[in-house]
Formats: structure tokens, C-alpha cells, sequence
């Protein structure tokens, strides 16, 4: 479960209902009376209920009336409906610790950790078997350029550097050009794989710099129906950036992906 996710569906529900209480603020004269509609042969009849209770009749000549109560009464079912997705968010992230499952064994003595064969992996472990199933730095074509990243890496663009200098500062767990091996048998080099610890998934990431140019962009989309084929489907576990001619990386967009994704 994604919990900036859950934030971000937090902020459109805020919107929604600003929005659905603005709207309501049109029908004040309505606010005490509510629709009903009767049937009768095949033709619905409208209907009034007041805060008296009492049933009052709406003729055809007056039907304004009955669609200005129906879209009143929506906006108030669909008010509450999103107070309740709200609540249940907010109590849904208030309880929400992945990692008290996760790091249970942690928590334990030392001397029960001894004794007891744990389920769950610690981070720790995970995290140190997932650096040695992903090896950094597997790829070994020549670089005509190199730029070192915050943390000590050698990569081949300035926009790999901004890329790994952004995913160091948020903290997230990567190596660069692992080496992995497509259906086909094929080996191929991406330019990252992270590591969403909190949900123990992994992640690549492609960053395609020259999208203007028709042979690189060819190139690469044969290279993402590869990926697709071996199960590295874009939005699911294969994060994309891109650059073209006069479209610089756009870093605001980059943070945005590795808090979605990745935190």
C-alpha cells in the first residue's frame, strides 16, 4: 500500500467536497425539503417532503423545482460519501505500520532471535540481499564521459548524476547499470534499479535522453517491448524520464515519481 498515494487521494476528496459544498451554497432555499418520486403507470410523479414531514405535490409546471431538489440531494449524498472515504483514509494511515510486521523479529532479545527462524526478513537482511542479487556498475561498455554522483558512482550523463544526487538525497536504495537478463535470454544493463523498502519492491528506471531523435527513440521502444515482455511494465515496476530537444529534465517531475513511487 502506497501511503502517498492515500495522501494525494486525501487532497483531490478536500477538493471534491470544496467544490459539492460551493454548489450547495445554491440551493439554501432548498436545504429542509427532500425529493420523492412516485410511479404511476409507467409515469414518475414528484414530490416534496418538508421539515414538517407533510408531502407536498410538484406539477409538471413546476418541475425546475424537482431538478433543483435532485441535484440538491445528490450533492449531499455525494458530501457524505466523501466525509466517510476521507475518515476511513485518515484512520487507514493512522494505523498503517508495514514496518512493526517487518522488523518484528528486530524487536526481539537476543536470545530469542536464537532460537526462533524468523518469517519476515529484517530491512537489514533484505536490503543486503537485494544488493547482491542487483550489482551496480555490471555494465561495461566504454564510457565517453563519466560524471560522479553524491554517492561515489561513475555515470555516463549529467542527467543520470541529477537522477542518482536525487535519489541519494531521498534515501532511496538503488544501483546503477545492474545487470539483468531479459526473456529471450538477453542481457541488458537498465540504467537504475531501486528499492521501495517500506513495500519491498523493485523498480527500474530508464531515463531516455534524446527522444527528439527518431533512431534513439526507435532503439528504445524496442527496448521497452522487450522489457514488456519479461515483465517490466511501465507504471507498474519500470519508472520512465525523458528529455528532448529544448524539453530539459524536469526535476520537479523526477521528486514527484520517487515520492509516488518509491517512499
Amino acid at each position: 500500500m502506497n501511503i502517498e498515494v492515500l495522501k494525494e487521494e486525501l487532497t483531490q476528496i478536500t477538493e471534491q467536497k470544496k467544490f459539492v459544498l460551493n454548489e450547495l451554497s445554491n440551493y439554501s432555499d432548498l436545504l429542509d425539503k427532500t425529493l420523492v418520486l412516485k410511479k404511476s403507470n409507467g409515469i414518475y410523479q414528484y414530490y416534496y417532503r418538508d421539515a414538517d414531514d407533510d408531502l407536498e405535490y410538484i406539477s409538471a409546471a413546476d418541475k425546475d423545482i424537482a431538478k433543483r431538489l435532485a441535484q440538491k440531494d445528490y450533492y449531499e449524498k455525494m458530501l457524505t460519501n466523501l466525509h466517510r472515504q476521507e475518515m476511513a483514509i485518515k484512520r487507514f494511515i493512522l494505523k498503517y505500520n508495514c514496518a512493526s510486521v517487518s522488523n518484528l523479529y528486530e524487536k526481539l532479545s537476543d536470545g530469542r532471535k536464537q532460537l526462533i527462524n524468523p518469517i519476515i526478513k529484517s530491512d537489514a537482511d533484505y536490503i543486503k540481499e537485494w544488493y547482491e542479487k542487483y550489482c551496480g556498475a555490471q555494465n561495461k561498455y566504454d564510457k565517453s564521459s563519466s560524471y560522479t554522483t553524491n554517492n561515489g558512482e561513475e555515470v555516463r550523463s549529467k542527467s543520470e548524476k541529477i537522477l542518482a544526487d536525487l535519489f541519494y538525497q531521498y534515501g532511496v536504495i538503488y544501483q546503477y547499470e545492474p545487470e539483468i537478463i531479459l526473456h529471450n535470454g538477453i542481457k541488458c544493463y537498465p540504467d537504475f534499479v531501486l528499492l521501495n523498502l517500506r513495500e519491498r519492491k523493485t523498480y527500474f528506471w530508464e531515463h531516455f535522453g534524446l527522444t527528439s531523435d527518431n533512431t534513439y527513440s526507435d532503439k528504445n521502444l524496442e527496448k521497452l517491448a522487450r522489457y514488456e515482455k519479461s515483465g517490466i511494465i511501465s507504471g507498474e515496476n519500470l519508472i520512465i524520464s525523458t528529455e528532448a530537444y529544448g524539453i530539459n529534465l524536469d526535476v520537479n517531475l523526477i521528486e514527484h515519481k520517487i515520492k509516488l513511487f518509491l517512499l
